[in-house]
């Protein structure tokens, strides 16, 4: 069965559920808002000491980042992504998870 340019397959309509979520989707995309499907952290540092860390942000893998991204806020105010592999950062990650 092959289907000429242009023409759709007979019975195969996205449901209206599936374009409600694709409208929103789209118009907090166009805002550049809360719906921004991108990830995060573009580049990853590991050369930072704990101790210049005054707090830290990590946002879990979604549909919007494959990976979970760390950011950390220095004490001189310059956010930085950090790389989440990193066995140092691991560790500290774990520690607040328990606290």
């Amino acid at each position: 069965m092959s289907l000429a340019a242009g023409t759709r397959a007979p019975g195969l309509r996205p449901s209206p559920g599936l374009l409600l979520l694709l409208a929103v989707a789209l118009a907090q995309d166009s805002e550049g808002g809360a719906g921004d499907l991108r990830c995060v952290c573009v580049k990853t540092t590991s050369a930072v000491h704990p101790r210049s860390i005054s707090s830290l942000e990590v946002i879990g893998a979604g549909l919007h980042c494959p990976s979970p991204q760390l950011i950390a806020t220095l004490k001189d105010g310059r956010k930085i992504c950090l790389d989440p592999q990193n066995p140092l950062y691991k560790k500290i990650i774990k520690k607040l998870l328990k606290s």
